[in-house]
């Protein structure tokens, strides 16, 4: 029998549940200068298909972060904008750590991909 991909894994899993919506993972072709992003508009995150496997995960990781700091209100106002957000360290480790929680229990079968390879 012949292991599955780590990107046929994360295919099959397909989704970041981040509690108040549900993102779609999607493997796109030639993301401008970038190996990932998160569209909150169509509520995807989007990964490089030609990423290869070696940093695939530490691309969806970020991409996760985004989500994750976006959730638990570590944002701009407007998403795209490249505007300061001062904040303490006390309380982004907080969020963080809030995040990664959730992380966990709405995405068991991602994050056992996340963390076993």
């Amino acid at each position: 029998m012949v292991a599955k991909s780590l990107k046929s894994k994360i295919k099959e899993v397909g989704q970041v549940n981040a509690g108040w919506v549900v993102f779609d993972i999607v493997f796109v072709k030639d993301l401008d200068e970038c190996l990932g992003l998160v569209d909150f508009d169509k509520f995807e995150l989007h990964i490089d298909d030609s990423v290869s496997e070696k940093i695939l995960i530490p691309t969806l990781i970020h991409e996760i972060f985004h989500i994750l700091f976006s959730t638990v209100g570590v944002r701009a106002v407007n998403e795209d904008t490249e505007e300061e957000i001062k904040i303490t360290n006390e309380f982004i480790v907080e969020q963080a750590t809030r995040g990664l929680l959730l992380l966990k229990r709405l995405n068991p079968e991602l994050c056992e991909i996340l963390y076993d390879t």
